[in-house]
């Protein structure tokens, strides 16, 4: 699958330059090293010394670095910086377009209730849609995909064969000669068994899921919010998924509340950054995130960050890792309504910002312990940001 990364938004931030190089210098002064991570730049800064929608990024080595400019004219590729370094790239005018493999991908699926699937190299996620609220389905949270890694999109394939009609048909058919049959060839192709690629072996139900945010009208009540009603998909990679997403009008309290949300996720990484705002909010109301508890699995919290993980679906489907970062704190940390929670004092007008994500024990981390380590490790990269400059 390829993605042209050249849009109307570059030709429209072009400028006059006599120069077709841009030398980007990215610097670490961590002491991580920073693997896979993305770089963000004002893409007008490149842009204006390349003077073309035409431009490849190269590194020091002289290998091309696959790149996106974003909806929001940012121009985005991973680095590679070693702790207290710094490395330098180069943008170059080319002769032609420039297209890269995607990795990040994302789509409506109308044939599966409307749902919003959209996946990195790691990790697949899904948002229910508004023909799931029609049907009356209490699925309140993120649902999510457990990937083998893949730097190539899989879950086109898993909705496919899950959403086949003559699939289904046969699945029907089998079912009057020998239900066994019948339960084994939709073993064969159903998204809820792993076939080598991934897997929905998550339960979300009457829950946040993997990291929604509500209101709490209480401290041991949440106030869920139902399905999204419209959707934009506003970057779709190689790099970067980025949707838009509002809800139906609903009553909260003693507000009528509009809520709206803001979710990417890029290459390379395990969370979503998201931002959640709402219309119609009066006073301060307190907004928790995090998971619903399944088991007495140990819980890593942090006055920023939460660990956990759950048991998933099945007999053998290993463990899903859960974490939240709140760049901005949590007031308090806890564990209420059946769920570990995070929560803040939300005033009007305010935004939440804040990264749900996870990990499958069986692919990058193998424990809990370890996926603590990299959410404390994450966060501690965000605080700590590359330095970039252009010239």
């Amino acid at each position: 699958m390829k993605s042209h990364i050249y849009t109307a938004v570059a030709a429209a931030i072009l400028s006059a330059c006599s120069c077709h190089t841009a030398n980007i210098t990215v610097a670490n002064d961590s002491e991580y090293k920073r693997e896979g991570e993305m770089v963000e730049i004002p893409a007008r800064q490149v842009l204006d010394k390349v003077r073309s929608n035409n431009f490849k990024i190269v590194d020091a080595q002289g290998y091309n670095i696959p790149h996106q400019i974003t909806a929001d004219s940012l121009l985005i590729f991973q680095a590679q910086v070693p702790a207290k370094s710094k490395v330098k790239y180069q943008a170059i005018r080319s002769s032609e377009a420039v297209s890269y493999d995607t990795i990040v991908y994302g789509k409506k699926y109308p044939e599966r209730a409307d749902d919003i699937a959209y996946e990195n190299e790691f990790i697949g996620c899904r948002i229910y849609g508004p023909a799931t609220q029609r049907k009356g389905e209490r699925a309140f949270g993120y649902d999510i995909f457990l990937k083998h890694f893949n730097n190539h999109p899989v879950v086109p394939e898993l909705y496919a064969a899950q959403c086949s009609g003559e699939n289904w048909r046969k699945v029907d058919s089998l079912r009057r000669i020998d239900p066994k049959l019948a339960d084994a060839f939709q073993q064969s192709f159903t998204y809820h068994v792993d076939h080598g690629k991934g897997m929905d072996c998550y339960a979300v139900g009457s829950s946040l899921g993997a990291g929604v945010a509500a209101f709490m009208t209480d401290d041991s009540t949440i106030d869920f919010p139902w399905c999204y009603s419209q959707a934009r998909i506003i970057d779709n990679g190689p790099l970067r998924f980025t949707v838009e997403l509002d809800f139906a009008p609903r009553v909260s309290g003693t507000d009528t509340i509009t809520e709206h949300r803001r979710i990417s996720l890029d290459a390379g990484s395990n969370f979503n950054r998201t931002e959640v705002w709402y219309d119609g909010v009066s006073a301060p109301r307190t907004i928790a995130t995090g998971f619903p508890r399944r088991d007495g699995a140990e819980v890593f919290f942090t006055d920023n960050t939460i660990a956990f993980s759950d048991p998933t679906q099945g007999p053998d489907n290993g463990r899903v890792l859960l974490g939240i970062i709140a760049p901005d704190g949590f007031d308090k940390t806890m564990e209420a309504a059946g769920h570990v929670l995070g929560t803040k004092t939300f005033a009007p007008g305010d935004k939440l910002r804040y990264y749900w994500g996870f990990a499958w024990n069986r692919e990058q981390f193998g424990s809990s312990n370890l996926w603590s380590e990299h959410i404390g490790r994450t966060h501690a990269q965000m605080r700590e940001p590359l330095k970039i400059s252009v010239r």
